[in-house]
């Protein structure tokens, strides 16, 4: 039985204390001993286009709760509709700004209409309602509730609550489904995104029933449309309707949409002299208000002037694969090695920032593996010896703290890298090296090696070639700038599974044995995943890790040599 259908079985506190994974006790101490003014924090962050945005924090426990009541509702949602398209774009998985804003390019027109108040204005009466009336749910009148009173404050859906989202959504549909009705009948496309109502057409006239063109060419919404929006508990921001014109810059959620779905130019030309900033002087500044996204993240950095910050690599990296996201929507069908060496702009930028930050601006060492297994291997052998070399790893408070990190190869540095799998990724890093991508930095950094740690398979004799290296004798080779190459061994021919005991590799798990070569869809056997989550991670206690020892003797000279 699903959670959504044991959801609609449920008819008491306790059924959904259950369901959410929590006692009938806990689950009542959170909703019900915590005083009201105990469960939220109040503060307010500045919009795009002024005023300011109140958000309502809840507090830890109840926002882990109300994270338990969002994923329920969410598998619900998914559940209910996985036979239709959303109409609504927001706050939905595989759906964005983009999906929203692509309904609307190359239109003559682009009428774009702002819900009054959109969280606060779904109360807990409306909340309660849907729970019990919607055909979908029909839940019991004790279960309605509960939610009800998870899920507001103050009467009404706070906004940072991490339950308001989905709600939102599951209300507004009869919204969309009242829009999406209009705008075939005015013979206009409709789309929804949060708060955000988006009307366009080809038409010669736009159709009157949805704007209306009144003196010195101002829009308004038209009477129906205002009717229809008002029938099922919204109101139109009267100050954020605006018509677009093919002739004009036309935009839609943040995004410019004529020809195709972009960027605003001078959207991307902040960012380009964000970006120079930094990589001259190691130091950038932001405007003192949210990203296209109005994220709540309260900024308590250095205020420089009244509506500037100094901004930090995470909040510039957010703009960047932003725009590189809606950049790379229409280049998808650019191949790797036009991507790698014939790279657009943006790209280009990204790559020289993702540079900057992983190699050039590192707090301690770095470590790159050729696979994910590896890292797995390497930290609980570190784990294992600790008390051995705390140069690289401490334990305090019964907890371990690194002393060297290592690199994720997340989905957005292998595509702006355009970085293979295998030892093939750790080639392609050294090329960028060779190409003197750290001359373009300038400033602070480089504090700190960067080690790729290899295998003394045939797969590495592609860098070998590169290095014009042919033994592995050497504990180290230093290659370009702060980049070094650590073997795992002086041996030809190993891989970094033949370190561990053969009794360890011949471990069999439900009768299957391990093949670090297995193939995918083979049941017969397990692979090098299943061996470092359930053998290594969860017996390294009992596992003998020495022949590791010289790999991280080599980590210790090498981070040694770098300090001279």
């Amino acid at each position: 039985m699903s959670k959504y259908e044991k959801l609609k079985k449920s008819k008491s506190l306790s059924d959904l204390a259950n369901l959410l994974g929590y006692s009938p006790k806990g689950f009542a101490y959170i909703l019900y001993k915590i005083p009201e003014e105990k469960k939220y924090t109040e503060f307010s962050i500045p919009k795009k286009m002024g005023g300011k945005r109140d958000i309502k924090a809840p507090t830890d426990k109840l926002k882990l709760l109300q994270k338990h009541l969002s994923d329920l509702l969410y598998e619900c949602y998914y559940e209910i509709n996985k036979n239709n398209k959303p109409i609504s774009h927001g706050f939905l998985k595989k759906q964005s700004i983009f999906e929203n804003a692509i309904k609307h390019k190359n239109k003559r027109y682009v009428f774009n209409v702002d819900l009054f108040n959109f969280f606060p204005s779904i109360n807990f009466g409306r909340v309660y309602g849907f729970f019990i009336k919607n055909k979908h749910f029909a839940l019991h009148h004790k279960v309605a509730t509960v939610i009800a009173q998870i899920a507001c404050h103050n009467n009404e859906l706070p906004q940072g609550s991490p339950c308001s989202p989905i709600i939102s959504n599951l209300i507004g549909h009869l919204l969309d489904i009242r829009m999406v009705q209009l705008a075939k009948k005015a013979k206009c496309t409709y789309s929804r995104y949060a708060d955000d109502l988006t009307f366009s057409t080809n038409k010669k006239d736009f159709p009157s029933q949805i704007a209306l063109n009144t003196e010195n060419n101002h829009w308004t919404a038209g009477d129906t449309l205002k009717n229809e929006i008002e029938k099922v508990g919204f109101y139109i921001n009267i100050n954020k309707t605006n018509m677009q014109y093919r002739t004009s810059r036309q935009t839609t959620t943040g995004l410019v949409v004529n020809k195709f779905v972009n960027i605003k130019k001078e959207y991307y030309k902040k960012a380009r002299s964000m970006c120079h900033s930094l990589f001259q002087s190691g130091e950038f500044y932001i405007e003192k208000m949210p990203s296209i996204n109005e994220s709540n993240e309260s900024y308590e950095l250095e205020t420089i002037k009244d509506n500037e910050i100094k901004g930090s690599l995470h909040q510039l990296e957010g703009i960047l694969s932003f725009i590189y996201q809606i950049k790379s929507k229409k280049n998808r069908k650019d191949a790797t090695n036009k991507r790698r060496y014939n790279p657009n702009a943006i790209t280009k930028l990204y790559r020289e920032f993702l540079f900057y930050k992983h190699f050039f601006s590192l707090c301690m060492p770095l470590v790159i593996f050729e696979g994910g297994t590896d890292k797995t291997y390497i930290k609980c052998a570190l784990e294992n010896l600790e008390s051995q070399y705390n140069e690289l790893i401490e334990k305090k408070d019964n907890k371990f703290e690194y002393k060297i990190s290592f690199l994720r190869m997340s989905k957005n540095l292998k595509d702006v890298f355009a970085i293979p799998e295998g030892t093939s990724a750790l080639k392609v890093i050294i090329e960028y090296y060779q190409q003197k991508y750290m001359k373009r930095f300038k400033g602070e950094g480089m504090n700190y090696p960067v080690i790729l740690l290899l295998d003394t398979d045939d797969g590495t004799d592609e860098i070998q070639k590169l290095l014009k290296k042919k033994d592995f004798n050497d504990p180290f080779c230093k290659v370009v700038d702060n980049l070094y190459v650590v073997y795992i061994s002086d041996k030809k021919g190993l891989e970094i599974e033949q370190l561990f005991e053969d009794k360890v590799l011949k471990t069999k798990i439900n009768g299957k044995p391990f093949n670090p070569k297995k193939l995918h869809g083979d049941e017969s056997e397990y692979g090098k995943k299943i061996f470092s989550e359930k053998v290594i991670k969860e017996n390294m206690s009992n596992i003998n890790f020495d022949n590791f020892k010289p790999i991280f003797d080599k980590f210790k000279l090498v981070i040694s040599d770098y300090r001279k």
